[in-house]
């Protein structure tokens, strides 16, 4: 793996109440696909609870901006203690996940993924004086890009979970 640049560390959501987990994952990817990012599944788990489910979701997406640099936006969904619940929208009785969800972001460039300036030391040398001094004003543009995808994803992520907001919880089933 070529040189990784951390431009956005740790973008953290935390909700709890009613939601629909499927959708929100499914949201996710589309955002992504729509943007152009490739779709690398790191884990997907889920684990039943004395107190409901735990759920660990993860995809790292890569976008390749030119053939030196791509980005990474690594996605991380932790749900505990989702149960189905009985709820109530606009007057209509509907059952929906309800718990708590913690969703961490991160965004990566990664510098170089075709190793071909790490086969001899005086190339890496060359490299890090070209990413320092040479390059930087061009990658600058595109770290602002990618803080603005990120910076997108985490609004479409809040718009979706305030859509929820309305929904109230009339009783939770057993776990």
């Amino acid at each position: 793996m070529g040189h990784l640049k951390i431009v956005v560390d740790h973008e953290k959501i935390d909700y709890s109440g009613p939601v629909s987990v499927g959708d929100l994952l499914r949201m996710i990817e589309n955002f992504l696909w729509e943007r152009g990012f490739d779709k690398k599944q790191d884990k997907d788990f889920e684990q039943n609870t004395a107190n409901g489910k735990f759920i660990e979701w993860q995809i790292m997406p890569w976008k390749k901006i030119s053939d030196y640099l791509r980005y990474h936006i690594k996605v991380r969904v932790l749900g505990y203690d989702i149960v189905k619940a009985d709820t109530v929208s606009n007057g209509k009785k509907t059952k929906i996940d309800t718990g708590r969800l913690i969703i961490v972001i991160d965004g990566f460039m990664e510098y170089d993924y075709d190793h071909r300036w790490e086969e001899k030391p005086i190339l890496y040398f060359f490299r890090a004086l070209y990413d320092n001094f040479i390059f930087k004003a061009y990658t600058e543009r595109f770290e602002h890009m990618l803080v603005h995808d990120v910076n997108h994803l985490v609004d479409h992520i809040e718009k979706f979970l305030n859509l929820y907001r309305r929904y109230s919880v009339i009783s939770r089933a057993a776990p």
